[in-house]
């Protein structure tokens, strides 16, 4: 009986002790992301991408022929030629409003949303125009 008096906070204290270092080294891990994606694209950013009420902390970056977002647990990308429609705001598709500048993609009926620090969408925006489906044109990165 004394020894479960010990042995269960203890094992409690070394759980929450372990969820907050892989919440301290989750950053560091997107810091390494984020320094590869630089070298490599031609724009990377910190954003977070908005999933129902989820917000993800990815490294977003745009290349010639498309958008990947990236974490330690996420590898994905959005082919340019699939986009419909590339928007700037200030609010989420949920009716939130977000901390910073929202950049909404638009691929075949369904909406990705990444929340950017403002500077950094004016960056992408320069980049990755606006772009609505009924404009005439396609979506399109603006070379440096």
């Amino acid at each position: 009986m004394n020894f479960l008096l010990v042995v269960v906070p203890a094992l409690a204290v070394v759980f929450a002790l372990g969820f907050w270092y892989m919440r301290l080294r989750a950053g560091d891990r997107i810091g390494a992301i984020m320094s590869q994606r630089e070298t490599t694209s031609i724009l990377a950013s910190r954003a977070q991408l908005i999933d129902g009420g989820n917000h993800i902390p990815v490294v977003l970056s745009l290349g010639s022929q498309q958008i990947a977002y990236a974490n330690s647990d996420l590898d994905a990308s959005i082919d340019m030629v699939q986009i419909d429609e590339v928007e700037y705001g200030s609010d989420l598709v949920t009716g939130g409003i977000a901390g910073g500048a929202i950049l909404r993609l638009r691929a075949h009926g369904r909406a990705f949303e990444f929340v950017l620090e403002n500077a950094a969408a004016e960056l992408w925006s320069h980049r990755l125009p606006p772009h609505r489906m009924d404009e005439l044109g396609t979506v399109h990165v603006v070379p440096a």
